[in-house]
Order: structure tokens, then C-alpha cells, then sequence
């Protein structure tokens, strides 16, 4: 559990960090908080989170940049114009919504509807080519069967590509732990279960929409079959699909290796997962 107040990690600590880690052959670097878009609120000295973003951008080397656990509290029009000019920003934004129905945002200390709503909007229409990953929770204290179906039905109205249900759990020391009308384990699942369904289909109609199309790859591994494993932009380590490569049937390219940026043509899908080759 986290206790106290947001302690943004210092500037040049920062950026020395991020350096060395460049220099020594990384090229993605994943921005990463408890609350992200809040750092450095706590300074007042004008270096926030678009700020550092711009700095990072100088670095050569680096390939990549993307931001995760970025509440809807703080998005600054700074922060979306960053993410939307800096070649390096990946066009992927994880922004944790938990929730749309305004009577569960309110137990949930979270932004109301309307806030969210209008940032969502914001975000696809001034970041070309955005991605969204978000998570929700079902079965939080008080959450009727009303409010989860207005949450089923705005996954349908505004479908995330990337997305994540989990069901609620009860931490001890909590308020939520102490509401009333904790809702039934067997109904927390279903309720999941419903979100996670209507997802697998977003999920694979992402994938399809890649097909045919030329991206960049990041080579992370290798299986125990020996096939090379990557990710696009709009892939997260370890909570987004994956691409399954295969050398290039003429021989043409530089061989496969780990650590490469590879421009790739994708030939097929694997439900969420995409399978492609390169072609630099």
C-alpha cells in the first residue's frame, strides 16, 4: 500500500539515470509511477512530466518512450502535445480508468464521467495514431448491476485496444474494505468475465488492422524454439500482445538478434498476438 504524499524522483537523477541506461545499449524507456503525470507537481519549478519527456528526447540512442499509470487527473495540454510531437513518445498512453459509472467514481475518489470523457476525446483527437490501455474493476462496494452494465457499454462506445479487468479485493486497512454492500465474490467474476469477453473481440479486431501494414519491432527475446519475440509501440513488456518473427523467406535482411529495431511486415495474427518479418 502506498502511504504519504507523491515525492517526485529528482531532475538530474533523472536524466543521469536515463543516460547511463541509454548508453549501455537500452532502447526503451518506460516513465513509470504511482501517479506518472504527477510528477513533479510537488517541486513548482516548471520541470513536469512533458518537461522531462522533452529532455529524454535528446538522448541519442533512444528509440522509444512510453507512459504508464498515468491517471486522468493531470493531463496537461503540455503533457498531450508532448506526447504528440516527440518522434520518440510512443502513441500509447496506460491511463487506469477503474471505472466510468459516476456513483462508483465518486466512492473511488476518481475524476467523474464527464472529466474522463471529455479527455479521452481530447487524447484521439490530438495524438494521431493513439493506442489506450486502461484497467477496470469489477465488483467494487456499492457497484450495482446498473452501474456495470454503463461500464459494458461504454467499453462498446469507446473500445480501448488495450485493456484489463480485474475484479475487487478487499485490502485490509482500506475505507472500501469497511463499505457496505460489498459485492458477492461470484458476481465480482462474472462481471470481469463480461468486460474481458467484449475485449477479446477489440483485441483481435487491433490485430487484424495490422495486417498488411509495415511497423517498427522491438526484438525482446527469443523462445526455447528459437523464434524471436517482439513488441510494437502499442505493446507494454509483459501486459500487452506480442509479435512472433520469422527470418525473411529470401535472406535478404540482417539476421534476427535481440535488441534490434526492425521495420516489419506483419503477415497474420494469433488472436491478439501478430506474426511478422522484417524487411530493412
Amino acid at each position: 500500500m502506498t502511504r504519504g504524499k507523491f515525492r517526485s524522483k529528482p531532475w538530474q537523477q533523472l536524466l543521469e539515470e536515463a543516460k547511463y541506461l541509454v548508453e549501455s545499449g537500452v532502447k526503451e524507456l518506460n516513465l513509470i509511477a504511482e501517479d506518472t503525470n504527477q510528477y513533479g507537481q510537488d517541486r513548482r519549478d516548471g520541470k513536469g512530466l512533458a518537461q522531462l519527456m522533452h529532455e529524454l528526447g535528446k538522448l541519442e540512442g533512444l528509440q522509444w518512450m512510453r507512459i504508464l499509470y498515468a491517471y486522468p487527473s493531470y493531463f496537461t495540454d503540455d503533457l498531450i502535445d508532448e506526447i504528440a510531437t516527440n518522434p520518440k513518445v510512443c502513441k500509447y498512453v496506460d491511463i487506469p480508468l477503474q471505472h466510468i459509472s459516476n456513483m462508483t467514481l465518486l466512492s473511488m475518489n476518481r475524476p467523474p464521467q464527464e472529466h474522463t470523457v471529455k479527455l479521452l476525446q481530447k487524447l484521439r483527437q490530438r495524438i494521431p495514431g493513439l493506442v489506450l490501455r486502461t484497467t477496470f474493476i469489477s465488483g467494487f462496494p456499492g457497484e450495482t448491476n446498473d452501474s456495470h452494465q454503463e461500464l459494458v457499454q461504454f467499453c462498446r462506445d469507446f473500445p480501448f485496444q488495450r485493456m484489463g479487468a480485474f475484479t475487487y479485493s478487499e485490502e485490509d486497512g482500506t475505507p472500501a474494505a469497511e463499505y457496505p454492500d460489498q459485492v458477492p465474490q461470484d458476481v465480482r467474476e462474472a462481471r470481469r468475465d463480461e468486460l474481458v469477453s467484449l475485449q477479446q473481440h477489440v483485441g483481435e479486431d487491433f490485430a487484424e488492422s495490422l495486417v498488411g501494414r509495415q511497423v517498427l519491432i522491438l526484438v525482446d527475446s527469443i523462445t526455447e524454439e528459437g523464434e524471436f519475440v517482439g513488441r510494437t509501440e502499442w505493446d507494454a513488456p509483459d501486459v500487452d500482445p506480442m509479435v512472433f518473427l520469422s527470418e525473411s523467406e529470401d535472406n535478404s535482411s540482417e539476421p534476427l538478434a535481440i535488441g534490434q529495431m526492425r521495420l516489419c511486415h506483419v503477415d497474420g495474427t494469433l488472436l491478439f498476438d501478430i506474426e511478422a518479418h522484417p524487411i530493412d
